[in-house]
């Protein structure tokens, strides 16, 4: 089984403790390789995480980071995010041609248990398998897919690479993200979905494979009503993700803007988070202070106090229709240029 991180040094805390997640929860599974792309990892966090793999007698390598705005020939407007999400979608030229499928996993996540059955799944004619991101048709229609098409969160991705070799989905991906002047709406979410949704050769994976904080923060029905969703996750699919999950992914959320490395977040599975890092060699770092802007903060503190029956409309109208409509225009804009 092949894993795929991506991690700066200041996330290698939290990749190692993923890892550790991860490894604790597979030591049933014969072989796992670790790939790690390296977006500048000091040499003393490079050694904790070899150091945490050989704990598990597992193999760990780390691969070299590539110049992604070289490789599109444009500029890649990244905002809040770091461009190595982008790496994922370039996994076929980072790792060597004998890796032919891989797990990619976020950073921001922990594995609570075995990834031998997704690793091992028949993906048909599908190239890639995800769960869906649970957003309205008009951010499918921004890329340029049909609504209802599925539209996935690319925390957690299974990747048959050796066909994303065969159909050179990397030129499709550089052709998507050049086209659109490197401006991209939740960023290699877009090409991954603008050109493999498209073609309907993404495999949808059940929730319990990205748990994201979203479930946590709203019931089903508010859910519903906030994204808006017409390609959607059933009650029953939302009711094992949010007590059962396999793979819990921390994303930020406006009613929420801490994450379990913080001082007091509440998470619910922030506890066992917790106790990975206990585990980890990471175990005597400090958490961390919630470093958020105070316009970021205050927006939270606005919404955790704002009526339900009034925040779900508002926050559903700007997320649902109001965002990606602007994002719809810009998208036209920048491919008329």
């Amino acid at each position: 089984m092949n894993i795929v991180y991506s991690s700066s040094d200041v996330y290698s805390e939290i990749c190692g403790i993923s890892l550790t997640s991860l490894l604790e929860n597979n030591k049933h599974v014969d072989t796992i390789h670790i790939y790690i792309i390296n977006n500048n990892i000091s040499d003393i966090n490079k050694n904790r995480l070899l150091d945490t793999a050989k704990q598990y007698h597992r193999e760990l390598s780390f691969v070299d980071k590539v110049d992604l705005e070289k490789l599109a020939n444009t500029n890649i407007y990244v905002g809040r995010w770091n461009i190595g999400t982008f790496f994922r979608l370039y996994l076929a030229s980072i790792l060597p041609e004998s890796v032919e499928r891989v797990i990619y996993v976020d950073c921001d996540m922990i594995i609570r248990g075995s990834l031998r059955e997704v690793y091992e799944m028949d993906l048909g004619d599908c190239l890639v398998a995800g769960v869906d991101d649970c957003r309205s048709d008009l951010y499918r229609i921004e890329i340029g897919c049909a609504p209802g098409t599925v539209y996935v969160n690319n925390g957690f991705l299974v990747i048959d690479l050796k066909k994303w070799r065969e159909e050179n989905v990397e030129e499709q991906f550089t052709a998507f993200i050049s086209e659109r002047k490197g401006d991209l709406t939740y960023m290699d979410q877009a090409p991954l979905n603008g050109v493999l949704g498209k073609q309907n050769k993404i495999y949808e994976l059940k929730p319990i494979y990205n748990a994201q904080r979203i479930f946590f923060d709203f019931s089903y029905k508010r859910l519903m009503r906030l994204r808006k969703p017409t390609h959607c996750l059933s009650y029953e699919e939302y009711l094992e993700a949010t007590t059962n999950p396999i793979v819990v992914h921390f994303t930020p959320t406006f009613m929420t803007g801490t994450r379990p490395w913080n001082f007091k977040d509440k998470h619910i599975f922030t506890k066992e988070y917790l106790m990975y890092k206990q585990i980890s060699l990471w175990k005597d770092e400090p958490l961390r202070k919630d470093d958020r802007k105070k316009k970021k903060k205050l927006m939270t503190l606005i919404c955790k106090l704002t009526p339900k029956w009034i925040l779900i409309p508002v926050m559903g109208y700007l997320h649902a229709s109001w965002y990606p409509k602007q994002r719809i225009k810009i998208a036209r804009k920048n491919m008329q240029k």
